[in-house]
């Protein structure tokens, strides 16, 4: 019977076990404000460079859309400078300083850092756990990058952008959450004063200014708050080339992804095509050949369907003509906000 009642109060016990992990929550976010403190007050010092930087950051653990804002500023700035990005490489099977080159892949560089590498030819593309060492090598790069695009870094204090980016997801925003592991923020709510610019990723295509008001009514900042969405391709891709127009049936393709939050591509996908099979794999997942089979056998005689992101991992593993990916483009909800956060960034570089 003990049990069963526990079956019946899921919620009930789920509510109960957070409240057990409050007091764990509170000591990881005391221990991410006094560091955070440190900086405030000089005890610990972030380092300045240079090379202009925008910084790209969240206070979440989970995915944000950080990603896809980074390959905006790099679509909007590549016209006129040079650039860098410098990113962490998560996942990557390699340690330290590495300057992307032709024998990089997903594997030595990490999937968000290689998609970057990917799409855009003439970048500079940096991976370094301490952003520092990765500042330093930029420095000596021949010619200098103008400005440098600083993935994941709100909490890499020791090097301090010319300014910060900080998204945080419309359906999952930060002053909803909790600190890990009651919830997914990295550090207390109060982290959002150290923004300069906020971004509110997946916005909803129906959002009002009436919403809109009424959202920002709960975030405490004096930073500007804009509103930004997510808008698929119409075409796949297949090694950075043209492959055809986004014309699918719901039974001549399957969906693999390994990020952190498909909903919103399969929702999309559904809404033109019906459903279909869809293969889903954590975030930054590593494939495999038991992998790679489950795929082909669930893709027979038919398109294989992946994120950009995943796409350089699988393309080493399945080069078949069948493997596509779709792109996705960061997008503002009102003209007024893509040009304010266009101008910012434009006169601070």
């Amino acid at each position: 019977m003990f049990f069963l009642n526990l079956n019946i109060n899921k919620k009930g016990l789920l509510k109960y076990l957070r409240f057990l992990l409050f007091p764990l929550a509170f000591l990881y976010g005391t221990v991410a404000h006094i560091r955070n403190l440190f900086f405030h007050f000089g005890f610990f010092s972030s380092k300045n460079f240079r090379t202009p930087s925008i910084g790209v950051g969240n206070l979440s653990m989970g995915g944000t859309g950080k990603s896809v804002v980074v390959t905006y500023l790099i679509d909007i700035l590549q016209k006129t400078k040079t650039l860098a990005t410098l990113s962490r490489g998560y996942a990557r099977k390699t340690r330290g300083l590495r300057v992307a080159g032709k024998k990089d892949t997903a594997a030595t560089l990490g999937d968000e850092p290689y998609q970057f590498f990917k799409r855009f030819p003439n970048l500079n593309v940096i991976v370094s756990e301490k952003r520092a060492l990765g500042m330093e090598a930029i420095d000596t790069l021949n010619p200098i990058p103008e400005v440098v695009i600083m993935d994941d870094v709100m909490q890499h204090r020791w090097v301090k952008p010319s300014i910060l980016i900080v998204t945080t997801d419309y359906k999952n925003p930060y002053f909803k959450d909790y600190v890990f592991p009651v919830g997914g923020l990295r550090e207390f709510r109060s982290g959002i004063n150290r923004a300069d610019i906020i971004l509110v990723t997946h916005t909803p295509n129906n959002f009002s200014k009436n919403r809109k008001e009424k959202f920002l009514k709960s975030i405490k900042s004096n930073s500007p708050v804009l509103f930004t969405k997510i808008n698929y391709d119409n075409t796949l891709f297949r090694n950075k080339q043209f492959k055809s127009a986004l014309n699918l049936k719901k039974d001549n393709f399957i969906l693999v992804t390994g990020i952190a939050d498909p909903t919103k591509m399969v929702i999309y996908l559904e809404s033109k095509f019906g459903i279909f099979k869809h293969l889903r794999f954590p975030d930054h997942h590593s494939f495999s050949k038991k992998d790679v089979t489950k795929i082909l056998q669930a893709a027979t005689n038919k398109i294989i369907l992946t994120t950009e992101k995943d796409y350089g991992k699988l393309y080493p593993l399945i080069n078949d003509d069948r493997l596509c990916y779709i792109r996705i483009h960061l997008d503002f909800i009102f003209d007024s906000d893509k040009k304010q956060f266009d101008k910012i960034i434009l006169d601070t570089i």
